[in-house]
């Protein structure tokens, strides 16, 4: 039987309900009554607090609280709702606000009641368009029609996973509900929202490789640490390194058609300070708000912890939905830390025996299990979609050994290490060239060849070996100074700090230089290259290294924000000017 199919068999009728027997925190023990399954959900008391079974022992159930548990007590009622914890899909997800479990922020009061039921400020209609005629057959996965109305981008209605048949009835182009039926496949009604299991991927016809970056924007990121789309990436670092910072940027300006930022355990008003950026941003792409084709979870510091537990695969399943309409959707989790913190909290409450720094020994798979529904893929009705995941990761103290940055970075295939010394320095992206990786760099390197850019991957390897050099001489530079240098070393960490200074280094407040086209971060890493090897040609001939550094680099090193996002031809003139002011000092 097929993963659709399953979801409809689960009887919609409740349970027998049973009865509470220990509360402690988000932990909550009842007795079992029969027809009930792991993570199946339950509605807690009389407040009918929601909460997913994690563990079925006899005739003890263990059941982990969504909500605040004050109040609760032995005794009261326990109902299985007989389906498992499951988040509602649909065209309403686009430009909203919502919690750990997806239920809508934006109507809620402004303290949130445990147990209440948070319902949207008012009934939506849109407006759907059929693509397919009565009598037609349908796979699953084929689009039946899509529905205008619910942002900049195209939702598609879908036949539902495990269906396939003849469309026996479909709807004219017309206002519709959420809820109303648009077409009957077969003998499945099929309707606008649907619901599905968070912790189940949602089925695709096959995985496949991605040639394609995903383009951030970041120099730093898009020249030497690359992430494909459909991959991994984590973002390491202490408190007050730019972790947040870096991660809005990339939620503003990466060429992703959706994209789910999950606030996982972060503070309300960092939380506060994203959504009312992303609703004043206009959106390159549409020329509207960037806020239209985001879909925002809140679950911050001071909501219950154990949503933290569910928001990360609430936002992955959000993104999985709109990956099936064939668009490319990233994920950004912020932090996975909090998250973690979650795993340790509910471990410490049922007595489990605790590993490393006291959280639970199955961490290292919790951890793979999120970052493994990242993937490009082919879907089932046939088209490209993919989900990019990116994680932040908060180690106390910016110990990077801790268990959850250890384990992350086994399982990533991109790492942005950001480093305390940087940004303190100044120095934004704070991203550390030594401590980063790409594992995407040799898929990539094909497709820039594929996409005209030949010399891509030799300028990434210019870029890092210019910039290890620097950092190899840092120290003798500490103990001897840089007098007591050779001429052609002295030049060495002259270019270390041009291509820090003039590439990687970019201001997230500036109109010019927050976003950074392709094309003008290869004209910037090939300029600054250039004068390099020019200074290093005037000091082989016999030019005093003094004389190359006092030239005056400024007009190199301002071209990040002299010229706009995509002007590679006015960084192509100031490298051609500043080499011939170069050849003028060789005379």
């Amino acid at each position: 039987m097929t993963e659709a199919a399953e979801t409809r068999r689960r009887p919609t009728a409740r349970q027998p309900a049973s009865r509470i027997l220990r509360v402690t925190g988000p932990l909550v023990e009842m007795g079992y009554t029969g027809g009930i399954a792991m993570y199946d959900l339950v509605s807690l008391g009389p407040a009918g607090l929601p909460g997913e079974v994690v563990a079925i022992s006899g005739d003890l159930v263990t059941v982990q609280a969504y909500e605040y548990t004050g109040g609760l007590a032995p005794g009261q009622t326990a109902v299985p709702q007989g389906r498992p914890l499951s988040v509602g899909l649909g065209p309403e997800l686009l430009g909203g606000i919502f919690d750990g479990l997806l239920r809508p922020l934006s109507g809620a009061d402004d303290w949130l009641l445990p147990g209440a039921q948070r319902a949207a400020a008012e009934e939506r209609t849109w407006f759907f368009s059929p693509v397919v005629a009565r009598g037609e057959h349908v796979a699953e996965g084929q689009s039946l029609g899509t529905i205008r109305g619910a942002g900049p981008v195209p939702v598609k209605v879908l036949v539902p996973p495990g269906c396939r048949g003849t469309v026996a009835e479909v709807s004219v182009a017309a206002e519709r509900a959420r809820d109303a039926v648009l077409a009957v496949v077969g003998d499945t009604e099929v309707t606008a929202g649907a619901l599905w299991p968070v912790r189940r991927p949602r089925p695709v016809r096959e995985r496949v490789d991605s040639h394609e970056a995903l383009t951030t924007g970041q120099r730093v990121i898009d020249q030497l640490f690359p992430v494909a789309r459909g991959s991994t990436a984590a973002v390491p670092g202490g408190f007050g390194t730019g972790k947040t910072v870096l991660l809005q940027q990339i939620a503003k300006w990466c060429d992703a058609d959706v994209i789910v930022y999950v606030g996982c355990g972060e503070r309300g008003n960092e939380m506060a300070d994203v959504i009312t950026e992303l609703s004043e941003l206009q959106d390159p792409r549409t020329g509207g708000r960037l806020a239209d084709r985001t879909v925002t979870i809140a679950n911050t510091s001071n909501m219950p912890m154990m949503a933290r537990e569910a928001s990360v695969h609430t936002g992955v399943t959000v993104a999985e939905y709109f990956r099936d309409m064939g668009l490319d959707v990233v994920v950004i989790a912020d932090s996975t830390s909090r998250w973690a913190e979650a795993l340790r909290e509910f471990a410490s409450r049922t007595g489990a025996l605790p590993a490393e720094e006291g959280y639970p020994a199955g961490l290292a798979s919790a951890i793979a299990a999120f970052y493994e529904r990242a993937a490009a893929v082919t879907t089932l009705g046939g088209e490209r979609g993919s989900v990019t995941v990116i994680g932040a990761v908060s180690p106390p103290g910016g110990d990077m050994t801790e268990p959850v940055t250890a384990h992350t970075e086994r399982f990533v295939r991109c790492l942005w290490t950001l480093d305390r010394d940087l940004a303190y320095a100044r120095h934004y992206p704070a991203v550390s060239w030594a401590g980063s990786f790409s594992r995407d760099v040799p898929v990539l390197a094909t497709g820039h060849r594929s996409a005209g850019d030949p010399e891509w991957a030799r300028r990434r390897e210019r870029v890092g070996a210019v910039l290890a050099e620097a950092d190899r001489l840092a120290d003798l530079v500490d103990l001897i100074g840089i007098a007591a240098l050779p001429a052609r070393e002295r030049v060495s960490v002259l270019a270390g700090r041009l291509a820090r200074e003039g590439v990687l280094q970019q201001s997230a407040l500036s109109e010019r230089d927050a976003y950074c086209g392709p094309e003008k971060t290869a004209a910037l890493a090939d300029a600054v290259l250039a004068v390099a090897s020019r200074c290093h040609e005037l000091v082989d001939s016999g030019v005093p290294a003094a004389s190359v550094e006092e030239f005056d680099f400024g007009p190199l090193l301002r071209a990040r924000e002299d010229t706009g996002p995509h002007d590679s031809a006015g960084v192509a003139a100031c490298r051609d000017a500043m080499l011939s002011r170069l050849d003028e000092v060789r005379s």
